[in-house]
């Protein structure tokens, strides 16, 4: 009798065991099919879309600060000088930048730009450039104003209702040959994403008249949820005044956290 029940306990405990993965093996695809929060960034822009409503003069702009802040990709063997390659050579091979959030914990939750600009926005519609040397590739964001806390940059026009457009590194283009080309697309944990709702923190550019957001929280829900890696280190640190808020508890606590930063 020991015998027969040994082995029903272990029958038993096997049944488990293979429900747990079959459960596990249910589930885990769900998990892992998640698109990455920035997956938008793979939908490619047409070709003539590129600079259709923007000046020759603001695109140039535009173009400028992103081949400065793109690093370079070289003829192999290294010339010298150094010959820089657009993004459309055979055989570019993408700069990858390495991953942290150095400084996360340093200054005010709320940082001090001289131009910056502290509002609620939310991402509408996208599209990705090729500047015209070719040597970067970047994607314009509008965002529609809902809310300004603060603005010292001196645009002028920063209102609810107002479009505004902002930079970030990276995005998908279609070629005059048809072919398409992305940068810096790989998968990210932190990205604005369409159709969501934000409080951020900006620096303008007035050459250009683009944004750059510094620090933003998820609000699509009506909760001040963390959305980049410094702003989850002050929640993961007990430190952040502000996430967990509702959005209409922001207004007190941001007029505090911006006066003391002063």
């Amino acid at each position: 009798m020991r015998h027969a029940g040994w082995w029903t306990i272990r029958a038993l405990a096997m049944a488990f065991l293979l429900a747990g993965v079959g459960a596990w093996c249910q589930t885990a695809p769900e998990k892992e099919s998640k698109p990455a929060a920035n997956a938008w960034m793979l939908t490619p822009t047409p070709y003539r879309d590129w600079n259709k409503g923007v000046s020759p003069e603001i695109r140039a702009a535009r173009d400028d600060y992103s081949d400065r802040i793109t690093p370079p990709a070289f003829a192999q063997p290294v010339s010298n000088p150094p010959r820089r390659l657009p993004l459309t050579s055979p055989g570019f091979y993408e700069y990858v930048t390495p991953s942290g959030c150095d400084g996360a914990g340093s200054g005010p939750e709320i940082r001090n730009h001289p131009n910056g600009i502290v509002l609620a926005a939310r991402f509408t519609k996208y599209r990705s450039v090729l500047s015209a040397s070719g040597y970067s590739l970047y994607s314009e964001l509008t965002l529609n104003v809902e809310q300004v806390f603060e603005d010292r940059s001196g645009s002028g026009y920063l209102a609810p209702q107002r479009e505004m457009t902002v930079l970030v590194p990276g995005g998908t283009i279609t070629l005059p040959s048809g072919k398409t080309l992305s940068y810096k697309t790989g998968p990210r944990e932190w990205s604005l994403q369409p159709e969501h709702s934000y409080l951020m923190v900006l620096a303008y550019y007035k050459e250009g008249d683009f944004y750059l957001v510094t620090d933003d929280w998820d609000i699509s829900d009506g909760v001040t949820r963390p959305n980049d890696c410094r702003t989850d280190y002050w929640e993961r640190t007990g430190r952040s005044s502000l996430s967990g808020l509702s959005v209409q508890q922001l207004g007190p606590v941001l007029e505090k956290l911006l006066y003391s930063s002063q």
